[in-house]
């Protein structure tokens, strides 16, 4: 079982690093070809792509953990019918909702690529809580290259068209055509049509109500790590800053997506691990550290091949430099959150989380604005990441912390 489980999660990494990979790519020549004016402008869009998730209400992570911790197979999929029929419907707000803004570019974009990842996060809660690790990868590769070639063909047979436009373009119907592809199978999958609706209401609204504190922590992780560009776009920053935030942020974005989607393949397994009564022992805290110094060696890794990158473009700058490592050490810090977030989870410990995080985003958020207003237009406003990174750094230890004393406190209650 040991070597199924660690082919599945070298597959997993291999295709989500091909995604990721593809998509990259063709984000990085967007933001190489692309005027200070577009991509100061576009990072509306991927705000708004970003913020979309608040829709969810934090169902996602809800039917992802009660559906990992089902302890039937019937129960699971009751889950998932939920899944799939929300996500039908908050997609469905948001693509009109992107009609309705038709004429404002980069929103209605947004609101319509939002609208698809709600349908692509529940193909990928079904795939994975079903152990359909072949759909799961699949689904993520092909809609990556069918995003990859469309692209190219926008470029050549489009040649008049705004670059802007042929790249939200080709992404948002890269995007749809494969997605609704797999949502129709999970669909039929799951026989979402033969449901008895007065019980699935009754399991809605019960796992709904147990993902507030889920939405709240979803919520908080947003808003620190959009929390810089949209300060400078609120105390509206020259063009310059807010281009290079959001060229940076795209770079760093590659790191993050790629460290945070293999925690979330291995989140299911890790919440029955520390699920149990001795959960808080060694094993959780060696493991911990262990990985976080994998996280900081791959970190240091990836400062010199961008930095390397920029040479190569000729986009070097010290000061996007200092916004790089700025925003690096945020995102390090934020997946460090998330894998000490997985033990609190396990013990069933969300609203603990859910405080923290809520006080993480308030006063996340109030800093940021103070050192916004303070040094917008100075050439220390490239250190606003590291306000967070910060906070965020002293949040995770105060939680490691409360997880040792607390196993310290169990190993003394065993030897009394």
């Amino acid at each position: 079982m040991r070597k199924e489980g660690l082919a599945g999660a070298v597959r997993y990494v291999l295709a989500t690093y091909s995604e990721f990979s593809l998509v990259a790519l063709l984000t990085l020549y967007f933001t190489n070809m692309a005027s200070q004016q577009v991509l100061a402008d576009s990072s509306i869009a991927f705000i708004v792509i970003s913020y979309s998730t608040f829709l969810a209400l934090g169902f996602h992570n809800g039917a992802i953990r009660d559906g990992a911790i089902s302890s039937t197979v019937e129960g699971k999929e009751r889950i998932l019918r939920l899944e799939v029929w929300f996500s039908a419907v908050i997609a469905l707000l948001l693509m009109l909702a992107a009609f309705i803004c038709r004429e404002r570019f980069y929103l209605m974009a947004g609101l319509f690529i939002g609208g698809v990842n709600h349908l692509k996060t529940a193909c990928q809660t079904v795939f994975r809580l079903l152990g359909m690790d072949m759909h799961l990868n699949t689904l993520n590769v092909t809609w990556a290259g069918t995003f990859f070639v469309s692209f190219g063909l926008v470029l050549w047979l489009f040649k008049g068209h705004a670059l802007e436009i042929q790249f939200f373009g080709a992404w948002s119907f890269a995007a749809f055509v494969v997605v609704f592809s797999f949502f129709v199978y999970c669909w039929r999958k799951l026989n979402i049509s033969s449901n008895d609706r007065s019980e699935d209401i009754k399991l809605f609204w019960k796992v709904l109500s147990a993902s507030k504190y889920m939405f709240l922590m979803a919520s908080g992780l947003v808003v620190v790590l959009t929390s810089d560009r949209l300060v400078l776009n609120v105390l509206g920053a020259v063009e310059r800053v807010r281009a290079d935030f959001q060229y940076i942020d795209v770079l760093t974005n590659i790191y993050f997506l790629g460290m945070t989607s293999v925690l979330y393949y291995f989140t299911p397994g890790l919440l029955k691990r520390f699920s149990g009564e001795n959960a808080a022992d060694g094993d959780f805290q060696s493991m911990m550290i262990k990985y976080t110094g994998y996280l900081s060696g791959v970190m240091m890794v990836f400062v010199l091949a961008i930095m390397v990158f920029l040479q190569l473009v000729g986009r070097f700058d010290w000061a996007l430099v200092e916004i790089l490592v700025s925003m690096l050490l945020l995102k390090t810090m934020l997946i460090c959150l998330g894998f000490v977030c997985n033990f609190y989870l396990a013990q069933r410990l969300e609203k603990v989380l859910a405080v923290a995080y809520l006080g993480l985003m308030v006063v996340g958020l109030g800093l940021s604005f103070v050192f916004g207003r303070l040094f917008t237009g100075t050439s220390f406003i490239v250190f606003l990441p590291l306000l967070n990174a910060l906070l965020v750094g002293a949040l995770v230890a105060v939680l490691f912390k409360r997880i040792r004393v607390q196993g310290s406190h169990e190993k003394s209650t065993c030897i009394n």
